[in-house]
């Protein structure tokens, strides 16, 4: 199954595929793929900062579940209004973490 375009997608999501494939100058698995990507960064952003909001994960957790950098998952808080969290455990935790224990 690896490799293989999913198939059985409703009708308007193909055609707006077809369209944007023929505009983009791709195939459409080659557009697929990067609209799957692109989702999956996002969906993955949205999970890891839902998390730390929950406090479940710290920063650093979030950053590495999102699969972005600390910076980057910084510069999201504030434009999704999610406070800035921190405490000692915290701290303790993400520089035994940064250390690889």
């Amino acid at each position: 199954m690896a490799g293989e375009v999913m198939t059985g997608l409703p009708e308007g999501i193909m055609t707006e595929i077809e369209y944007w494939a023929e505009r983009e100058k791709v195939d459409k698995h080659t557009l697929m793929t990067k609209i799957i990507e692109e989702g999956l960064s996002a969906w993955k952003m949205n999970k890891a900062l839902e998390m730390y909001k929950l406090q479940k994960v710290t920063l650093w957790k979030a950053a590495e579940i999102a699969g972005v950098s600390l910076v980057e998952i910084l510069a999201e808080l504030p434009r999704r209004k999610i406070v800035f969290q921190y405490d000692p455990e915290e701290l303790k935790e993400d520089l035994e973490y940064a250390r690889g224990k």
